[in-house]
C-alpha cells in the first residue's frame, strides 16, 4: 500500500490486536487509509507471572528492545501522519519509543499505564475504566491533566474497558471508536 498515513499497533501483554479496541481501531484506520504495521511480542509474556515485579521488568524490557528493532525498521519521515495505537503495556511502548526519537506523532492510549505518562510525548487522547485494577483511575486522571492529555473514563470497566454488560460494553466501544475515529 502507498500511503502518507501510517498506525502503529502496539498490544498489551496479553490483549492482541484481534481484541475489539484494537481490532476496531485497525478497521478505522484502515478505512481512512492509513498503513497498518502491527509490532506484535506477546510471545515474551507467556507464562509470566504478572505479580512478580522482577519477572516483569526482565520480561517488559526483553519486550520493549523487541518492538523497537521492529520500530526502528520503518522510515517514519515518508509519511505525512503517524499515529501510535497502544493497549496498556503497548502505551509504555509507544510513547517511550517516540520520546527517545522525537518523533511527532499522535497517540491513541487505550488503558494506559502509569509509566506511560513519564515520556508522554506528541498529541494523546487516552481511555480508561474506572474500576481498572493496573492504575489507578484518581492519579491517572491528574497525570493526564498534568500533560494535557484528554482522558475519557469509563463508569465501572475494568482494564479491558469491559463492565461484563454486553450491551455497555458495546456502547463503551462505539464511544470509545468513535472518539479514535474523529482524533486520527
Amino acid at each position: 500500500m502507498n500511503s502518507n498515513k501510517l498506525a502503529v499497533i502496539l498490544p498489551g501483554t496479553g490483549y492482541t490486536k484481534d481484541k475489539p479496541l484494537l481490532y476496531y481501531a485497525i478497521t478505522i484506520a484502515k478505512k481512512k487509509g492509513y498503513e497498518i504495521v502491527s509490532v506484535d511480542y506477546d510471545k515474551f509474556f507467556e507464562g509470566v507471572n504478572y505479580r512478580n515485579k522482577n519477572e516483569m521488568d526482565a520480561v517488559t524490557g526483553k519486550a520493549y528492545q523487541y518492538a523497537a528493532g521492529r520500530l526502528d525498521e520503518i522510515d517514519f519521515g515518508k509519511y505525512e501522519t503517524v499515529v501510535f495505537i497502544g493497549k496498556s503495556f503497548g502505551t509504555i511502548v509507544g510513547t517511550t519509543y517516540a520520546s527517545e526519537h522525537d518523533l511527532a506523532l499522535k497517540q491513541v492510549w487505550y488503558t494506559p499505564v502509569m509509566e506511560a505518562y513519564e515520556k508522554a510525548t506528541g498529541s494523546i487522547v487516552a481511555f480508561m475504566g474506572d474500576k481498572d485494577p493496573i492504575a489507578n483511575v484518581e492519579d491517572a486522571l491528574s497525570k493526564a491533566k498534568e500533560k494535557e492529555i484528554p482522558m475519557h473514563v469509563y463508569p465501572n470497566a475494568n482494564h479491558s474497558l469491559a463492565t461484563g454488560d454486553a450491551l455497555t460494553d458495546i456502547d463503551t466501544l462505539k464511544d470509545v471508536m468513535t472518539i479514535t475515529n474523529e482524533f486520527i
